[in-house]
């Protein structure tokens, strides 16, 4: 049996969080554990918390067969208290799924995103982990048949955990269209789309408020995650932890700078 963390980044009461974890408890052989923020912390990307304490709550789930603490703190935190608290004397979870994120988490969402830093958090403690987004943000209570949608990859990473073949040092980010799921062409392969929007301010009575401008009409590489969500595919893309451009630091070894300090 697997023990299986789910995790998010809009609250333990959210209605994405239900639907991922019926949707694990429909997969045999499972055991769910849910440790999730009290309150919502979307954008939250990967803080943690320092200066106040935490304090992890058993809360009630929505009346299903799991265990549930609600934590006031970020995603991230939620991840590192379960598994240095909650469970500190016990078998560690065997891989940890965090969402279901209302809206997409594309490109360079992944380092705004309390839902891939949950994920993210997960990897950097040894324990595999994908973070799972809806494109929804415009509809935000709708979450049409992503349960269903997202039945086959749960029981794809659960056969790959149970197999031990989930790579180390990655963390899974899929992007769920919203879409019937008679609609959905496939699942594919995507690489992070690191420019399909540029941020704008607008001044508004209150102050200034950040949104977004699409390049709609800009060329899209088609194996970015952006361009294969919109054209109804469901994205998968392996996200390593270890930023290190390892092609630059044999650069770095010509630098005058480095060779003129150890000729000292």
């Amino acid at each position: 049996m697997l023990r299986i963390l789910v995790s998010n980044d809009d609250g333990i009461d959210a209605r994405g969080i239900r639907i991922l974890v019926e949707s694990i408890l429909s997969l045999p052989d499972v055991e769910v554990f849910v440790v999730a923020p009290a309150e919502e912390n979307s954008g939250v990307g990967h803080s943690i918390t320092y200066r106040s304490a935490l304090s992890p709550t058993p809360h009630p789930f929505y009346g299903l067969p799991v265990q549930a603490w609600k934590v006031n703190g970020t995603p991230a935190d939620c991840i590192k208290s379960a598994y240095h608290l909650l469970f500190a004397d016990q078998k560690k979870p065997d891989v940890v799924f965090s969402g279901i994120n209302v809206g997409n988490n594309l490109g360079r969402d992944i380092y705004y995103s309390g839902t891939c830093s949950a994920a993210r958090e997960a990897v950097i403690l040894g324990m595999p982990a994908v973070a799972f987004s809806y494109d929804n943000y415009f509809h935000e209570t709708e979450y049409g048949e992503a349960g269903e949608i997202v039945k086959p990859l749960l029981a794809h990473f659960l056969e790959k955990t149970g197999q031990n073949q989930m790579p180390p040092e990655v963390f899974w980010n899929v992007n769920i269209p919203h879409r019937k799921r008679s609609e959905i062409k496939g699942v594919a392969p995507a690489a992070l789309s690191l420019y399909h929007y540029h941020d704008q301010y607008h001044q508004e009575e209150t102050g200034y408020w950040l949104r977004r401008q699409y390049k709609e009409e800009e060329e899209q590489r088609e194996q970015d995650d952006y361009q294969l969500l919109r054209s109804g595919y469901v994205t998968v893309t392996p996200v390593h932890i270890d930023a290190t451009d390892r092609s630059l630091l044999d650069e770095m070894a010509a630098w005058p700078l480095i060779r003129s300090w150890s000729e000292q």
